[in-house]
């Protein structure tokens, strides 16, 4: 008898522990399943989002799925007013200075860039912030978009420029940054434009004498330079870290006869548009070129610390090779 009411208390526990588990588990699914639904209902682009940045709308359809969207653009659609197009909206993802920050941009049928809103940010209060204020947004409204937009410390001195927040120049250029992705994959997939095509370093743009250029093999990318038989000067690729700790590479020219420098190229980086990016100017470039092939002292341009750190750890990397392992100091 008492061996049959153990069982009996097992079998009522394992009832009561299985009606537990379904419970809570059915409460968590819901619980999940409620988040996912309001975090899509956050996400998700409002009318009134829309009368910011397209306002002549009235529908909008959806085409994200439709089109190969670069990682920065999450969301696409196509505005209409009736059953005419008006224009595209475009969700864009950047980092600030602190986290993310989601924009919102809207491009008419005539190609302007009518309105743009910033959706979800966290920059720095009372400093990065300032980027949702109209002081600092209303200069990406009513623009046309024929040339990439740059944001300038001081007073805007073009139609492309934009005056940055005083003291947030990384929050307000990666606010440009976000608007010329959606520009560029406009330019290119809405109106047909061919994309803009990178330079490659030449014996030509890279200021050296020569008719043959010939890839070696090694640990760094280099190539040797020659005209006819003799060898004239090398093209050594370098490489530091930028301000995001991402690669910065660096194409050196060298003279054989004279071992210097004879110009730069940038080639790759990721820098925050309109301040590591400077790091691409001629006069970033005329620093170097002439200068003797030996290791370069680490010069703050323009005020963009880490990314002129990057570019000459980049440039003295190919120093070091064209010295140690082609022989050119020698």
């Amino acid at each position: 008898m008492k061996k049959e009411n153990t069982v009996l208390s097992i079998l009522k526990l394992g009832l009561i522990l299985l009606i537990i588990t379904s419970v809570v588990g059915g409460i968590v699914s819901l619980v999940f399943s409620t988040t996912e639904e309001q975090i899509a209902l956050n996400n998700k682009v409002s009318s009134d989002d829309l009368l910011v940045v397209m306002p002549e709308n009235d529908s909008i359809e959806e085409v994200t799925e439709e089109n190969n969207l670069p990682e920065e653009i999450t969301e696409m659609y196509i505005a209409f007013k009736g059953s005419e197009e008006i224009g595209y909206v475009y969700k864009v993802e950047v980092m600030g200075y602190k986290d993310i920050i989601n924009i919102l941009i809207g491009i008419d049928k005539d190609n302007n860039l009518v309105g743009t809103k910033i959706m979800k940010q966290g920059e720095t209060p009372g400093l990065g912030d300032l980027i949702t204020k109209d002081k600092f947004i209303n200069q990406l409204f009513s623009k046309q978009i024929d040339e990439d937009f740059t944001a300038v410390k001081g007073d805007a001195s073009s139609e492309n420029e934009i005056s940055a927040v005083t003291g947030a120049t990384v929050s307000s250029s990666a606010v440009v940054s976000g608007v010329n992705k959606a520009v560029e994959f406009h330019k290119t997939e809405i109106l047909g434009e061919e994309a803009a095509v990178e330079e490659e370093p030449n014996i030509e743009n890279m200021n050296l004498s020569g008719d043959q250029m010939t890839e070696l093999e090694g640990e760094n990318k280099a190539f040797e330079i020659k005209d006819g038989e003799k060898l004239t000067g090398y093209i050594v690729y370098g490489q530091g870290l930028g301000y995001y700790d991402t690669p910065i590479v660096v194409a050196v020219g060298f003279d054989l006869e004279t071992k210097t420098i004879t110009n730069i190229m940038i080639t790759e980086e990721e820098e925050t548009e309109g301040l590591g990016t400077v790091i691409r100017d001629d006069e970033f470039k005329e620093i170097f070129k002439g200068n003797d092939a030996v290791e370069q002292e680490i010069e703050v341009y323009s005020s963009a610390t880490l990314s002129s750190k990057g570019a000459i750890d980049g440039i003295n990397d190919a120093i070091d090779y064209f010295n140690n392992l082609l022989q050119g100091g020698n």
